[in-house]
């Protein structure tokens, strides 16, 4: 860049002063023996390049070939010179040592920084590149546009529409990640790995639901590989949003299986199931501690205040549970979040969050829209029942800010 150009031209400017000034400035010395003469500049120079080198004036691998030139001057002048070479001759030859320094020190210096140094300071597209290294979303968007239009060249690539539905899913275009992922299938057939990654991309272009199309990719995939991690977790997400708890949780008992209790993957499985056996009215299971660190994060909530309508009172009893819960207003119907209380704790005010969710990639924050519910069961079933007061409302996570109000003012239609 021109200012950091500016400044090198600065600081050499600098350092030559500091040499040339002295040799050229030297004062006049009567000489009564040339010898005597010769040696005692030499220790002036030599103390003078010293207190440079001291100050940080010049730099040690600059006061090394100085040091040792001016050895050599002074070798040479005690061999050749006469004793009656004059003072005038003497104060000549210093003053022509500047113009020979004044050219190549700052030579010598941009040599040095060329091998040493970075030459992108002189680059200003390098140097907003090293400020803003980020990609936006339009760089990320462009990049997969170019992998789409390699697979239309190479349509025979697996590996590519794989990669390009897993990119299509980042950016939340599921239409597009499923057709990229049912090419690759075309490719690969029913191997487990991509059926079981592209139940997971229907399942989010369909709200998160993984009914129908996604549940039969699952199975089949598990007949293929009955031990496959991926295949167990789902398949315990479908039988769960089926209400089929049982199925969920010997699916996830065997994904347990594949690891010690101290994993994180097996204490995450470990809360889905005591989950299950909560909405089967089980006994839950205590949690080991988890003996790796887990990162701390914000959990985008939905503060939500929760009331009973008078005409509910008489019917309702206070031990009757009462289930609150998030689900996405357009698509699947897998809850989002889920809070279980009971009908004498209300009215309350809770949080539904992220750190709730049954899925990890379905989250209050992943999706718009939410249907908030409110539903009081007195046999404490996690399936609703025809009849049941309920209570929802449907709030945007962009929008709705501050506590939502929810009244169980209504019942559950057959």
């Amino acid at each position: 860049m021109i200012q950091f150009g500016i400044f090198v031209a600065i600081l050499i400017a600098i350092a030559l002063c500091f040499v040339l000034i002295p040799l050229w400035l030297k004062p006049k010395i009567v000489q009564n023996d040339d010898t005597q003469t010769n040696i005692q500049l030499a220790q002036q120079k030599l103390q003078a390049l010293e207190t440079d080198l001291e100050n940080g004036v010049i730099t040690e691998t600059q006061y090394e070939p100085l040091k040792n030139e001016l050895m050599l001057n002074l070798h040479r002048d005690l061999q050749h010179i006469p004793v009656s070479l004059n003072t005038t001759n003497s104060e000549s030859k210093g003053r022509w040592l500047a113009i020979p320094l004044g050219v190549f020190m700052p030579l010598l210096a941009l040599a040095l920084y060329s091998v040493k140094g970075d030459l992108r300071a002189f680059d200003e597209v390098a140097v907003k590149g090293e400020i803003a290294t980020k990609p936006s979303a339009a760089d990320i968007n462009g990049m997969v546009d170019k992998l789409a239009q390699r697979m239309k060249d190479d349509p025979t690539d697996s590996q590519g529409w794989i990669m390009l539905s897993r990119s299509y899913k980042v950016l939340k275009r599921y239409p597009e990640a499923v057709e990229a992922m049912r090419k690759a299938r075309t490719i690969l057939g029913d191997e487990p790995e991509t059926l079981l990654q592209l139940a997971d991309v229907i399942a989010m272009s369909n709200g998160g639901t993984l009914q129908g199309e996604p549940t039969t990719l699952i199975t089949r995939a598990l007949e293929l590989d009955a031990n496959n991690d991926m295949g167990l977790w789902l398949n315990g997400l479908a039988n769960a949003e089926a209400g089929k708890f049982n199925e969920a949780i010997a699916s996830w008992e065997k994904f347990q299986t594949h690891y010690k209790p101290e994993d994180a993957d097996y204490q995450e499985v470990a809360g889905l199931i005591n989950q299950a056996k909560e909405a089967l009215g089980q006994n839950l299971t205590p949690l080991a501690k988890v003996k790796s660190e887990t990162k701390i994060t914000d959990n985008k909530g939905i503060r939500v205040s929760v009331m009973l309508d008078k005409k509910f009172e008489s019917e309702a009893s206070p031990e009757d549970v009462v289930f609150i819960y998030a689900q996405p207003a357009q698509g699947g119907k897998m809850p989002l979040a889920v809070v279980k209380k009971q009908v004498k704790d209300l009215p309350l005010e809770i949080t539904l969050d992220d750190s709730m969710a049954m899925m990890p990639a379905m989250t209050i924050s992943s999706v718009a829209n939410v249907q908030l519910s409110a539903r009081i069961s007195r046999s404490g079933n996690a399936i609703a029942q025809a009849g049941e007061p309920i209570g929802k409302k449907q709030v945007s996570t962009a929008i709705d800010n501050g506590v939502i109000s929810l009244v169980i003012d209504d019942n559950v239609s057959n």
